[in-house]
């Protein structure tokens, strides 16, 4: 069995990984994805929805919710719907209260959530699951629309968000969403794109200021950007993460990790993202290279992730168990939905998930993390030249579980 950095579920914490996805998503029955214009329909309940479009490529995106994608489609209106997105809250309007679980390919939060400089949870209270929270302001902060086009949407508000030291982030944020023209995904992943395969691709820029009266520091506690995309999953989809360095194991979430669920092959991560088994892992920053991706031989759909990488060492540890160091978290995250006894599952969706590092900012300056997600889709066949020059790995050779 493929060696583990961590694992932090005993049963006792069966209530734990309920109150966790309950964070993340909320629960609401099952709704399967369709067609795009099936969710736009059910999107235009949201009175700012905005649709970036080039050729057949199309992002629905909400500029007043803080900037969130809830979905693409790389064929147009009739073309399927990538993203997961909780459906029966926007048709029932409990969106309106708290909107911070509502899924969609690209949205903000901040990190870490665990360990003595968690966001998460208020000063003095045990890690125990009763006492999570939502940052309020992540939860029903509406941002101002800046500017709008057919190819792009900012966004931005100022927000509090206060740590488990009861130091207060004072920030302000703003959010950009572009659609990628062809050319473009071309000169940024050097590869061509052939009459074969349908394109979308998206990218966001968060930029937070410090507006306080003080710089952050280690001392008081650190966070980080946290870009988390929620896809829709297949019985065979598998996250394809191509690492640096010397990799014996990931950082592992929630629940036991066997070999049927993830391996390292030529050190490349190879982890199901079925939305079958509730589950979490992380690349830490000396083995990461900042992109990955996920492939669904069902949907015939390769999906990459590009963001932007800095070595720095400070990142936030996000492990609920006893933390040597709060700065040594991950980079990369895969959260995968599913059912245990209690609950689930909640999606049904997988996370591909991204975290800036932290950083000690002067009042007045300002850190950026940038996202892309790209979508193709096609035969495995044509795909397979795409895997190879992004991530190292043809389709057709890749670990099937």
């Amino acid at each position: 069995m493929t060696k583990l950095r961590s694992t932090i579920l005993i049963s006792k914490d069966s209530f734990f990984i309920f109150c966790l996805t309950v964070l993340l998503t909320g629960c609401q029955p099952k709704l399967k994805s369709g067609s795009f214009e099936a969710d736009l329909d059910i999107l235009k309940n949201i009175n700012d929805i905005h649709v970036l479009q080039t050729e057949n490529a199309m992002v629905a995106v909400s500029g007043n919710l803080q900037g969130r994608v809830f979905t693409s489609s790389s064929k147009g209106l009739k073309g399927k719907s990538y993203g997961w997105f909780k459906r029966k809250a926007i048709l029932d309007g409990s969106f309106k209260i708290q909107f911070s679980g509502l899924g969609g390919e690209d949205r903000m939060w901040f990190g870490p959530q665990y360990g003595k400089y968690n966001v998460f949870f208020k000063k003095g209270s045990t890690f125990e699951d009763e006492h999570m929270r939502m940052a309020p302001d992540l939860d029903t902060l509406s941002f101002k629309v800046l500017s709008k086009s057919k190819k792009k949407v900012t966004s931005e508000g100022c927000m509090k968000i206060k740590n488990y030291q009861d130091f207060v982030f004072d920030i302000e944020v703003r959010r950009s969403v572009s659609i990628m023209e062809k050319k473009k995904i071309e000169e940024n992943l050097a590869i061509s794109l052939t009459e074969n395969i349908s394109y979308v691709g998206f990218e966001t820029e968060t930029k937070i200021t410090n507006v306080g009266s003080e710089k952050w520091s280690k001392e008081k506690g650190l966070i980080s950007i946290w870009i988390l995309g929620c896809i829709i999953p297949t019985d065979n989809t598998v996250a394809i993460i191509p690492t640096r360095g010397r990799i014996e194991g990931v950082t592992n979430y929630f629940t036991p990790l066997y070999d049927s669920r993830m391996q390292i092959k030529d050190r490349v991560v190879y982890y199901k993202a079925d939305a079958n088994y509730l589950n979490k892992i992380g690349i830490l920053p000396e083995n990461t290279i900042p992109v990955f991706g996920s492939y669904s031989p069902e949907m015939n759909l390769l999906t990459i992730v590009e963001f932007t990488f800095d070595d720095s060492p400070l990142y936030m540890n996000s492990q609920k168990t006893e933390q040597i160091d709060p700065y040594g978290g991950d980079v990369i995250n895969i959260f995968n939905d599913g059912t245990i006894a209690t609950a689930g599952p909640f999606g049904p969706f997988y996370e591909l998930e991204s975290s800036s590092s932290a950083k000690e900012l002067e009042v007045g300056a300002v850190q950026t993390h940038v996202s892309k997600t790209y979508h193709f889709e096609g035969d495995e066949v044509y795909l397979d030249a795409i895997a190879e020059a992004i991530l190292g790995v043809k389709l057709s050779n890749r670990v099937i579980f």
